[in-house]
């Protein structure tokens, strides 16, 4: 009797048609997200031109969005968890579609620029309200992660095929036609979103596992705004410009913005009247803070060295835009294959074991990539980068099945939300961190030019574009060839040491997440 009730227990979890196709309504809205991100670079050349656009507004264009949402996330994450994720889903999914037609006909690069971050308002507010719908929806772990792997892949293939449709949509009608891919896209998830299970009886997507739930505090909203957003301007501002003073001054400020949070939020787990924006009893859950520390470190270390391959592509291979965009595809489609791979072997191989191999066919992947030079050709970069794809895959599906799976399921879209601040804050700082690594070895490597004045010598010590130009206007191929090994000496470093912290990031989680077996509640 007992087996049959378990059994039944175990059916009446399970996801049904109504979810997939809930699914399929979520991954759209998360796949013009992604594509949404990855157009705006490939049209500011023609923005910069049309609109008249400076340099610092071009760079507020890109920058707006980020901010906004890595600012937000925290807060949209709280709220969506007591006010409906549903119902900040539409808001998110409209707010999208509403600032990307502002953009798209934007006569200023000002009101661009507050388009941008408007489109970012609308990403914090629909990005943990998704993970929290599919969370209700899959209550079974293991279909969970499938889940969260064709999720993730929608993300990453809004990626690859961005600059695709972007370009198409570039050639044939004005910039402001990237923007207008993501309105009727959105549109439509507003339309089909009041048909899609949430996994809750009471409709808005808002759990009721806890009926009494007190009211919101309005105070910690703001606050976690004011924590997290100095950060990652000065994360950016130190990658742009290096370690000034106002880069300083904005990290100091939001760290102690952070602190302020986490004191109150500590403060209200015992108010009987507010309850706190962020459960910070989560951060106690087995394996949940490894993870979050994990997913951290993994951005922080692998994400920027797409932008570093990017630049080897171009000004040591020499390719072309085109090629470029070309010799990214192997490590892209390697890498969605990585995420349809992991859930699959998660349900023969403990889920710790998974990630923990994965992280460690990084740590060979950045290997292969310590080989580059500019004799070698793209290829260690190609095949290197390919095996990081691969491996880094397990972690955020995986990963984030734990993080979501491990707190009670009022608290999904929350317990969302820090994991991809988490991933916000690590690609900033590895954008500061291995770019600086690049640039200080670069910069100790350079030699002087053969020929030239010492204006160009600075300049061609200050960057790898630099010295191209100069090399190039002036056929001095022996400053051609130096900053090129400089450069790939410094790729050289940034992958090395990632390969370090990776390896003992691999051991950790294998240890620390070997006993569990299945993430569920």
């Amino acid at each position: 009797m007992a087996s049959a009730t378990a059994r039944a227990a175990e059916t009446a979890r399970r996801a049904g048609p109504r979810e997939w196709f809930g699914l399929a309504v979520l991954a759209m809205g998360a796949l013009v997200i992604a594509i949404d991100t990855s157009v705006v670079l490939l049209a500011l050349p023609s923005i910069a031109v049309e609109l008249g656009a400076d340099a610092s507004q071009q760079l507020w264009i890109v920058d707006a969005y980020g901010f906004a949402l890595a600012g937000l996330l925290v807060a949209f994450g709280g709220l969506a968890d007591r006010l409906g994720r549903r119902r900040m889903a539409v808001f998110g999914a409209a707010t999208i579609a509403i600032a990307s037609a502002v953009a798209a006909f934007a006569p200023s690069p000002d009101v661009l620029i507050a388009a941008r971050a408007l489109t970012g308002v609308g990403a914090a507010a629909l990005t943990p309200s998704l993970y929290g719908l599919l969370t209700g929806m899959f209550r079974d772990g293991r279909q969970r992660s499938v889940a969260l792997g064709i999720f993730m892949t929608c993300l990453v293939g809004g990626m690859i095929v961005g600059p695709l449709v972007g370009g198409m949509a570039l050639s044939s009608f004005w910039w402001g036609s990237v923007f207008l891919i993501a309105v009727p896209v959105m549109a439509l998830v507003v339309a089909m979103l009041p048909f899609v299970s949430d996994g809750e009886v009471n409709g808005d997507g808002a759990a009721q596992a806890n009926p009494h739930r007190r009211g919101i505090d309005l105070v910690s909203v703001p606050l976690s705004l004011l924590a997290v957003l100095p950060i990652v301007f000065g994360l950016k501002e130190s990658a742009r410009v290096g370690i000034q003073w106002v880069a300083v001054v904005s990290t100091v400020l939001g760290v102690c913005f952070l602190v302020a949070f986490v004191r109150r939020q500590k403060r209200l787990a015992d108010d009987p009247h507010r309850e706190p924006l962020l459960d910070l009893s989560m951060f106690h859950r087995r394996g949940f803070s490894l993870v979050l520390v994990s997913l951290f470190l993994m951005t922080m270390l692998t994400g920027p060295l797409m932008m570093l391959n990017t630049q080897y592509f171009q000004l040591v291979a020499g390719a072309d835009v085109l090629a470029a965009g070309l010799y990214t595809v192997p490590a892209a489609v390697v890498g969605l294959a990585g995420f349809v791979v992991a859930p699959l072997a998660a349900r023969r191989i403990r889920p710790g074991f998974v990630i923990s191999a994965g992280l460690a066919l990084t740590v060979v992947g950045l290997l292969v990539m310590t080989q580059i030079s500019p004799a070698s050709g793209p290829w260690p970069l190609i095949l290197g980068f390919s095996l990081v794809s691969f491996g880094a895959a397990p972690l955020p599906t995986l990963g984030t099945n734990l993080i979501i799976g491990s707190v009670p399921l009022e608290n999904a879209s929350s317990a969302a939300s820090t994991s991809e601040t988490s991933g916000q804050l690590g690609y900033a700082l590895g954008i500061a961190v291995l770019g600086s690594i690049v640039t200080a070895v670069y910069r100790l490597q350079m030699t002087s030019p053969s020929e030239g004045s010492t204006a160009q010598h600075g300049i061609a010590a200050e960057s790898l574009a630099g010295a191209v130009d100069i090399a190039v206007s002036t056929g001095d191929d022996v400053l051609r060839a130096a900053s090129a090994a400089a450069y790939c000496s410094g790729v050289q470093a940034s992958a090395l040491i990632a390969a370090v912290i990776m390896a003992i990031l691999a051991v950790v989680t294998a240890v620390r997440l070997r006993h569990i077996d299945r993430f569920e509640r």
